[in-house]
């Protein structure tokens, strides 16, 4: 028998799935704002969450904390959030990250959580950043390209934008 609380993230991401396919007047009638709460509600049990605020915190408390993108490198070349490592690069060096608290993201928690499972398995301190890059815009903090601020990120379609205003959306169609 299935354990709900494994479930959960599976069923709040086809919830999101299905309402981005569904036709203008579906996505209309759900709101930015709407949609962006659905994905929020996406959680992983056996992954602990962090937001962008107490990520903030622990890095201002000089906490040994790393980032871990594990977007594709062609949403990453859009922008990444400020000091974060590839999952690439953190697979070439793990035991570097053992002592600190390591928080994998992507654009909204999905494939973050998953990777965030696989390393707390390996017996990482791990939290999985709530709602990822998107809720890391919602809060009205900045990405980084090429060392420079920006407020682009790379979604998977127009669809997907859940971006508040003054975010610009880069997709691949």
């Amino acid at each position: 028998m299935a354990r709900l609380d494994l479930l959960a993230p599976a069923l709040a991401a086809l919830s999101v799935l299905v309402l981005a396919g569904c036709g203008h007047d579906a996505r209309q009638a759900l709101s930015l704002e709407g949609r962006y709460q659905s994905l929020r509600l996406m959680q992983f049990a056996a992954v602990p969450d962090i937001t962008p605020a107490q990520v903030q915190e622990w890095r201002a408390a000089g906490r040994p904390l790393v980032l871990v993108d594990v977007r594709e490198p062609r949403e990453r070349q859009v922008s990444t959030l400020p000091g974060a490592i590839s999952q690439e690069e953190f697979e070439a060096n793990p035991q570097r990250h053992r002592s600190s608290l390591v928080v994998p993201y992507c654009t909204i928690g999905l494939r973050s959580g998953l990777y965030g499972q696989q390393l707390q398995q390996q017996g990482f301190q791990v939290r999985n950043l709530a709602g990822s890059a998107m809720a890391w815009a919602h809060a009205e903090l900045l990405f980084e390209h090429q060392g420079q601020p920006t407020r682009r990120l790379h979604v998977y379609s127009p669809d997907w934008n859940m971006l508040p205003r003054g975010y610009e959306a880069v997709a691949d169609r």
